[in-house]
Order: structure tokens, then C-alpha cells, then sequence
């Protein structure tokens, strides 16, 4: 083929282009990176396991003993110790226990020393009142002297028995100290119980003597009148009877307590001093 303007032909077979990568790389300043090893990245976040040395197979009687003996020792450090902290538990529900109890004990000795003087002047008061009604009876004339059937109770104490009871505290004291316990609050439960009944007959005879402000009762009024307070006379002997037996028993308790307190007391001072 003929020649024009004195240019020669191009071969294109002779050019050498580059990759486009690399030249991309080339016009950026930077050199091509190989791609993270994921697999090498998991390795290393994942922890190794902890391998224990494996113990050495037992090839004789004495090797088998020796590991019994071992285990049993071991099995026995551990309930040694959870006896030794049961028993510490124990000891001091114990304590807070005897602590709670002598403070109700203390509390319920003053109110029946209250209710034994309330129910002196209730069983006086009566006995007054039976004359009053003997002398309307038989006479059938107005007296000037007024009919009595006031009081003024207070309830005893069981809170911290109940308590302790529930909790199971009680099953931890000996048995002598146990008994005079459940003693004072079994007396202490048979006055609560018969407490209201003596109430309502005192409530009964009240009510009956206001029929007649003036004193002026009916026979029929006078007739109620002395049943109910009759009845109201055995209610209060009895509850006079009940409060007698609850003192002696919380003096005794009360005493008892005490003397646990001194003994506990002098128990650091004599380690002390030794």
C-alpha cells in the first residue's frame, strides 16, 4: 500500500497497555494490597481451650485407696465447714431470739401487774354492786350509792412468740427453757381468750343498769342484774386465777433470762483476765 505523507503504519500487535488495576494504583501513589485473611482473624479471636493434664490411669489397689481417701477427706472438709456455719447461723438466731423474747417477757410482766390491780377494783366494784342490788331487792327503796361495772384491761403480748415460732427459733433452745416458755404464753392465751367474755357480761350489766339513771330499777332489771353480775364475779375470779399463774411463770422467765444475760456477760471478762 502506497506511502502518504511520509507516515508508516502502526502494529498493534507490538503495544503493551498495562492492567487497569495497576494503573489506577499507579495514578493513586499506593501499591496493590493483598486482601485480609479472614480466616487467620477468626483464629486469632477465638480463646484457646484450657486442657487440663489427664490424670494417670490407677493401676493398683494402693493408687485407688489413696484417690478414695482423698475424695472422702475432701467431702468431709466441706460438710465441716457447713456445720460450722449452720452452727454460727443457729447460735446467733438463738441469741436475737432469747433478745426479742426477755424484751416481751418484761413488757407482758408489767401489764399483768396492771390487770391484776384492774381486776382487784373489778371484783370489789362487783361485790358492791351485789350489796346494792341484795338491798333494792329486799327493800324495794332507791339507794344512793351508783352501780359499777367499769374497767379498764390490757392486752398481753405475743408478737415475738408467734415470730419466733414461725421462724423455727424456738426449736433451737433446750427443752426446760422451752416448756417454761410455751407454760407462760399458754396462760397468757387462756386470759386473752376469757377476756371477752367477762367484757360483754361487764358490757351486759352496764347496759342494763342505764335503763334506770335514776336508780329506780324494776324487778325484772334487778333480776338481770344480778345474774349477769353474778356470772361476771366467777369471770373475773377466774381471769384474777389466770394472771396470778401468768406472773409467777414470767417472774421465772424473766429471772432465767437474766441470769443467761450475766452469764454471757461475764464469759469475754473471764477470757480476758486468763
Amino acid at each position: 500500500m502506497p506511502q502518504r505523507f511520509g507516515l508508516k503504519p502502526v502494529e498493534t500487535s507490538k503495544l503493551n497497555v498495562a492492567p487497569t488495576s495497576k494503573i489506577m494504583n499507579a495514578m493513586a501513589g499506593r501499591t496493590p494490597q493483598s486482601a485480609p485473611d479472614s480466616g487467620a482473624d477468626e483464629e486469632r479471636r477465638m480463646p484457646l481451650p484450657e486442657i487440663h493434664p489427664s490424670h494417670p490411669p490407677i493401676r493398683t489397689w494402693r493408687e485407688f485407696f489413696l484417690h478414695i481417701v482423698t475424695i472422702v477427706i475432701g467431702l468431709l472438709i466441706a460438710i465441716g465447714l457447713e456445720q460450722s456455719v449452720e452452727h454460727v447461723h443457729h447460735h446467733y438466731q438463738l441469741r436475737e431470739a432469747r433478745r426479742e423474747l426477755s424484751k416481751e417477757v418484761d413488757d407482758n410482766l408489767r401489764i399483768v401487774e396492771f390487770n391484776i390491780e384492774s381486776t382487784r377494783k373489778a371484783a370489789l366494784a362487783l361485790e358492791a354492786d351485789i350489796a346494792i342490788l341484795r338491798a333494792l331487792q329486799s327493800a324495794r327503796a332507791l339507794t344512793p350509792k351508783k352501780l359499777d361495772y367499769t374497767w379498764e384491761p390490757w392486752d398481753t403480748r405475743d408478737g415475738t412468740w408467734q415470730a419466733a415460732k414461725q421462724s423455727g427459733s424456738l426449736s433451737l433452745m433446750p427443752h426446760d427453757e422451752l416448756r417454761r416458755y410455751a407454760h407462760v404464753y399458754a396462760v397468757l392465751a387462756a386470759f386473752m381468750d376469757a377476756l371477752p367474755v367477762f367484757g360483754t357480761r361487764m358490757e351486759v350489766a352496764g347496759a342494763i343498769a342505764r335503763r334506770a339513771p335514776d336508780g329506780n330499777l324494776s324487778s325484772q332489771d334487778i333480776a338481770e342484774l344480778m345474774s349477769a353480775t353474778s356470772e361476771a364475779q366467777g369471770r373475773v375470779a377466774l381471769l384474777r386465777r389466770l394472771l396470778q399463774y401468768a406472773r409467777d411463770g414470767l417472774q421465772v422467765v424473766s429471772n432465767d433470762s437474766a441470769l443467761k444475760r450475766a452469764n454471757a456477760a461475764s464469759k469475754p471478762t473471764a477470757e480476758a483476765s486468763q
